[in-house]
């Protein structure tokens, strides 16, 4: 069954996380809608990357992981016993706050989660590498170096080239945890300008500890302290006039 145009890709209802015995995460409930960028600010160790992890199973990777609550993609529950995690992976992409590149060449980088998808033909696969790079902004400046190793890359631009490579495995959301923390003065601004591309194509989410970027990059913005979602809405709303006592303290600088 379709879903109606207006319907959130991520609807979490109730979510709790535990790993262990410590409680990271507590009754978070919220929706993730296309055509936005959602971001999630707070101190360091809030819960922000272990929520983020939850929404394309990377917690699963961890032993002592356990949670409760509703977590759904399009509709379906994304921890049902029927999904595939390797399926995840591609359709709820992530951009790290380090770089990695694989060590294979640029045109490789980006090729290779096309190949997973079972494109073959060199055509193709060079249309989308042209296409993914121009998306991430990066194609201008490595078009006639694809065969190169990404090392020639500044960090910047091997945090462009990881967009790239995520974009290849054609996803509906991207979540970008942290990615400007490794990124100085000069290319910080790039890699905003790139979320906000993005958003006419994707639903985007966007953690960052820096406040002020985020009432740039995002349209909706979740305040998350001690595990909890103390307020969520409209970015504008967030930052200028919060509901919260809690939430007004940190977007100005009092808390955290």
């Amino acid at each position: 069954m379709q879903q109606p145009i207006n319907a959130p890709t991520l609807y979490i209802n109730d979510l709790n996380v535990w790993f262990g015995k410590n409680h990271v995460l507590k009754d978070l409930t919220f929706d993730v809608f296309p055509r936005q960028v959602t971001s999630f600010i707070g101190p360091s160790k809030c819960g922000k990357t272990a929520l983020v992890r939850c929404l394309n199973r990377l917690n699963d990777l961890k032993s002592d992981f356990r949670y409760t609550g509703n977590v759904q993609f399009n509709g379906k529950d994304l921890y049902s016993s029927k999904v595939n995690v390797t399926d995840i992976s591609p359709k709820i992409g992530m951009v790290f706050h380090k770089p990695i590149p694989f060590r294979r060449s640029i045109y490789e980088n980006v090729a290779y989660p096309a190949r997973l998808r079972g494109i073959k033909q060199s055509s193709e696969l060079d249309t989308i590498v042209e296409e993914c790079l121009i998306e991430a902004q990066l194609w201008d400046e490595v078009c006639h170096d694809l065969d190169a190793s990404p090392d020639i890359l500044t960090i910047g631009q091997q945090q462009q080239l990881c967009i790239a490579r995520a974009l290849a495995g054609n996803p509906e959301v991207l979540i970008f945890d942290e990615p400007c923390e490794q990124l100085d003065a000069m290319e910080t601004p790039k890699l905003e300008v790139t979320v906000q591309n993005l958003k006419s194509r994707y639903s985007l989410i966007f953690v960052t500890n820096k406040r002020r970027q985020a009432a740039r990059v995002s349209d909706v913005a979740g305040f998350l302290y001690n595990g909890e979602l103390i307020e969520f809405g409209h970015t504008e709303q967030i930052f200028t006039n919060p509901k919260n006592k809690l939430t007004e303290d940190y977007v100005t600088g009092r808390l955290g």
